[in-house]
């Protein structure tokens, strides 16, 4: 088992989960620009989400914002998160096993 690849994917949750906060508390906010996060083979990008924005009834220009889709991305990151934990706790009690059986 690879510790490393665990490291790695936590964190990059933990920028996924910067971003979707960052998105839901600027929900709000007339003019923000909400962004994704890419996932590309070895790295993560983040770009502009590719939704347009709205206008309200003053004429400014409305959040991009998808609050349901943040939400929802930052429940998958929570459960990423507790699965990468738990392999790396799970390595950690292999290790630890064959370290006392070596004794």
């Amino acid at each position: 088992m690879n510790v490393d690849a665990n490291l790695k994917s936590i964190h990059n949750i933990a920028i996924t989960q910067q971003v979707s906060a960052n998105n839901v508390a600027n929900a709000q906010s007339n003019d923000f620009q909400a962004s994704r996060v890419v996932q590309g083979v070895d790295k993560i990008t983040i770009s502009p989400a590719a939704r347009l924005a709205a206008q309200n009834s003053a004429g400014e220009t409305m959040s991009t914002t998808d609050v349901a889709q943040d939400v929802v991305q930052m429940t998958v990151n929570e459960s990423s998160l507790s699965a990468n934990v738990k392999a790396i706790q799970t390595q950690d009690q292999m290790d630890q096993t064959l370290f006392s059986i070596k004794k």
